[in-house]
């Protein structure tokens, strides 16, 4: 339970470096190139893998629940004082569709990430490996959550899916209490083992993108700090 709690707040914490990373970048990118084109280019070079997949989410979940798609786009666009990373049309539709379709980042780059872990679990990868692995985590890791409307369809997704389980529990501890105590029991005589085990590698594994979340943030700001100051 630890590692998976563990995990989970990494995720959120994630969530919040993420934009704040991608926007110090750009800063620092554009105080030594003066040139808005150039910041761009880097930019989608750097983070395309996760941004591709980020886009296809959105697009492989709109065609499976039937949502009308527009045109899909992978370059970045600098927005004030933020960059895009990417973006894909959606067409209106009712708000459950909706917010499945803007969640489908964070579920599927989430389940990339997984296995990404599995398969160096299972595979035992070599320092290329490890490395390539590592990227790819940073990456998708920090093009998850890459527009308001995908933040507001991961807090509306997380809203739904607990009000759904507490209104089941509640349902079934007021018309069958022993039904729910009988479940419980099976969840505690469940072997957890490989669950727990898989989490903690988890954990660890996102620490990566986090650490290095923060290191890119404090040296960018320090440095478009010291070039503004000698500028």
């Amino acid at each position: 339970m630890i590692f998976f709690t563990t995990f989970f707040v990494e995720m959120i914490i994630l969530f919040f470096l993420s934009k704040k990373l991608i926007t110090s970048l750009s800063r620092t990118l554009f105080a030594v190139t003066r040139n808005h084109k150039v910041v761009i280019n880097i930019l989608s070079i750097l983070f395309l893998p996760g941004t591709i997949l980020h886009e296809l989410s959105h697009l492989l979940t709109a065609g499976i629940l039937l949502v009308p798609i527009g045109e899909m786009n992978v370059l970045p666009e600098i927005e004030g004082e933020s960059v895009k990373l990417g973006s894909v049309q959606i067409g209106k539709v009712d708000p459950f569709r909706l917010t499945l379709v803007g969640v489908a980042p964070v579920i599927w780059g989430s389940l990339t990430i997984l296995m990404i872990i599995y398969l160096a679990q299972i595979l035992n990868f070599n320092w290329w490996q490890t490395a390539l692995g590592l990227y790819l985590i940073f990456n998708i890791a920090n093009s998850m959550f890459s527009s308001k409307k995908d933040i507001q369809g991961t807090i509306g997704f997380v809203v739904a899916i607990l009000a759904i389980t507490v209104a089941l529990l509640l349902t079934f501890y007021f018309l069958n209490p022993s039904l729910l105590a009988t479940f419980w029991i099976y969840l505690t005589n469940l072997n957890l083992t490989p669950l727990v085990e898989f989490f903690k590698l988890a954990s660890f594994y996102l620490l990566i993108p986090l650490l290095l979340d923060l290191l890119v943030i404090f040296l960018t700001s320090m440095f478009v700090k010291r070039h503004l100051t000698n500028t």
